[in-house]
């Protein structure tokens, strides 16, 4: 079943903090993972802002819920450019279990405020662990629809490079790929659009790289237009290759290694420079 970007946030009482962190990553699991949240105030304002600066400190619940177990800056982005915003962190968990976050935020002004957030870590992820195959499904191509993208991509503006291959393709391809689900028109979080033009401005510069972009969801021209095909009950419905690899949320970003291993992947909203550095990190 896919999920839609859940929030996992501790109820704010009325003597609580006045930073609320908003945990906006779907799965927490062993070994590295980019860790996101945003902040609101106990009203539900947003906090997150590019001038708000924010330092996490980590706890193994299980050990000592007083000892640091390690420390991460955290970094400010954009999840529809000067609109709404995130951050993200690298946090590396060496084991399953309780873990908590305390957040240290401070303001332009120089207030300090802190919260903290317990949750669970799993011991694996639903998404292809970093290192291993990236899952080769098959998914549609222009080819399978005489060149007409709009029977296979919300894209108002497809690049066409984006959907000569299949996953299937991408993985045996012999050359680094990005793989990446969004639906621009039917997005559940708002940034798939946003995110997807984050994609074409680094595949722009990377030629050499395969591209391929995929509706997450099942679609079926309808009305003269691509449309999500509903279950009995409503619900949006994963796409065969959206559950292939696991995915909970949209968008979703994956780079592959030209042995079709995963070294990067990336929940949520990106940065052109996030990506830069993943193609890099392959040279």
């Amino acid at each position: 079943m896919f999920v839609l970007l859940m929030v996992a946030t501790p109820a704010a009482a009325q003597q609580g903090p006045n930073v609320i962190p908003v945990l906006a990553s779907s799965e927490l699991a062993v070994g590295p993972n980019r860790f996101l949240f945003s902040l609101t105030d106990r009203e539900g304002t947003l906090l997150a802002a590019p001038d708000v600066a924010v330092q996490l400190s980590f706890f193994d619940e299980a050990a000592d819920p007083e000892v640091v177990a390690f420390e991460s800056p955290a970094r400010f982005l954009w999840a529809i450019e000067d609109v709404r915003g995130l951050y993200a962190a690298d946090a590396e968990f060496p084991h399953a279990g309780r873990w908590g976050t305390r957040f240290d935020v401070t303001f332009p002004d120089g207030r300090a405020e802190t919260a903290r957030v317990d949750y669970d870590v799993q011991e694996t992820s639903s998404t292809p662990a970093i290192g291993s195959p990236g899952p080769a499904v098959d998914s549609p191509t222009a080819a399978d629809v005489g060149g007409d993208l709009s029977q296979i991509s919300t894209d108002t503006d497809p690049v066409e490079r984006f959907y000569e291959l299949s996953i299937g393709d991408a993985m045996t391809a012999g050359v680094p790929a990005i793989i990446a689900f969004m639906t621009p028109a039917f997005c559940q979080s708002a940034t798939c659009g946003p995110t997807l033009e984050k994609v074409k401005e680094v595949a722009a510069d990377h030629p050499e790289v395969n591209v391929v972009h995929v509706e997450p969801y099942v679609m079926a021209v309808q009305d003269g237009g691509l449309q999500p095909v509903l279950s009995a009950e409503g619900y949006l419905q994963a796409a065969p290759w959206t559950e292939a690899w696991g995915l909970r949320t949209e968008p979703f970003v994956a780079v592959v290694d030209a042995a079709g291993n995963v070294q990067a992947k990336f929940e949520g909203a990106i940065t052109a420079e996030e990506l830069e550095a993943a193609l890099d990190a392959l040279a």
